[in-house]
């Protein structure tokens, strides 16, 4: 890049949306201008669109940091980064000889910048056609690690709680739905792209609520917490690609067969089929994977067992027999099947 290129320039910072080097997908083609931050409203295009990626190289005078941090690129530009990255990982899914830790955290960098688009655009047609892609990703990954212990093992090396635990939800979902012989390939887009978005409304809580760990909230924050359902669905009923089978899922996500969840507190008869397979899923998953909640998570029986004798089994039947079968298809654990 010339110096001519290197001119600085002067842009409003809420034009611009920061982002880490990581969220380029090494190797690839920048799929937009990329920019260094010089001062408040200064800047400078380290990067030019159609150019190779080559951060990691990238020493700047001026800077104490060997390599910089953060990166700047156009509101505007946001969503066709996020489009590029999903149509690398695409690729990345598909390709044989990719080994399926690379597969992941290709997968890993496209979520997190389809949750980042959610938080910096809002949610639109085309963010919630990135957020298929992702969950289309997930069923990639799940058809070739069709059991828990995989599942559990891969997406717990997943950074971030957020991302990791939607990740995990959607993978997880989408195992008991196929063990409970549910095929139907619209279904499972529903369940993993259900999974994927269930905690949408979290982008409305505030962020001390979020990171504070569950035992440690006040009763005002407590039921602050508890809203997040109904402003998740709050958000997603105005997109009309939305399903309403989806907009279930988010809103009976955190209900239960024996009428002791929230926000409605009704039982399993009343559920919809698909929140009820995500509601196990996400019970599972917050036992199973880090996150600040639990330091030092369960292992995958150890899970299951205290969902059955301590939690005395509060979820659809048939979905947790069918979380059981995908356990005993690679370690049969002596734990009686609830029928």
């Amino acid at each position: 890049m010339s110096d001519q290129d290197r001119s600085p320039v002067k842009i409003d910072p809420y034009d611009l949306v920061p982002v880490s080097p990581d969220e380029f997908i090494p190797g690839s083609k920048l799929p937009v201008n990329v920019f260094l931050r010089l001062s408040e409203g200064h800047y400078i295009c380290i990067g030019r669109q159609g150019t190779k990626t080559n951060f990691n190289e990238m020493h700047f005078s001026g800077k104490q940091d060997a390599h910089v941090q953060t990166y700047y690129i156009r509101r505007s530009d946001f969503a066709a980064c996020v489009g590029s990255n999903l149509t690398i990982a695409g690729i990345v899914l598909n390709a044989n000889q990719v080994t399926e830790s690379k597969k992941l955290n290709i997968l890993n960098m496209a979520a997190d910048s389809v949750f980042k688009e959610f938080a910096e655009l809002g949610f639109n047609i085309q963010s919630i056609e990135h957020a298929k892609m992702v969950s289309q990703g997930i069923r990639t990954i799940v058809e070739s690690k069709p059991d828990l212990h995989s599942v559990v093992s891969l997406m717990s090396a997943v950074p971030g709680d957020l991302v990791r635990h939607s990740m995990a939800v959607s993978a997880i979902a989408v195992i008991i739905a196929k063990n409970m012989g549910w095929v139907i390939p619209g279904t499972i887009e529903k369940i993993a792209l259900g999974g994927l978005l269930h905690d949408v409304g979290y982008k409305e809580l505030p962020p001390d609520v979020i990171r504070k760990p569950r035992h440690e909230l006040s009763y005002e924050e407590r039921a602050t917490f508890e809203t997040h359902p109904f402003r998740g669905i709050e958000i997603l009923k105005t997109m009309p690609s939305v399903p309403d089978d989806i907009l279930s899922i988010v809103y009976e996500h955190h209900e239960n067969a024996i009428g002791h969840g929230y926000p409605r507190k009704i039982r399993d008869y009343k559920m919809n089929p698909l929140a009820r397979i995500v509601a196990l899923a996400d019970c599972f998953v917050e036992l199973t994977i880090k996150n600040h909640d639990l330091p030092n998570p369960r292992s995958a029986g150890e899970g299951l067992n205290y969902i059955e004798t301590t939690l005395a089994q509060p979820f659809n039947k048939q979905a947790f027999h069918a979380l059981r079968i995908s356990l005993d298809k690679v370690a049969k654990p002596s734990l009686k099947v609830v029928s």
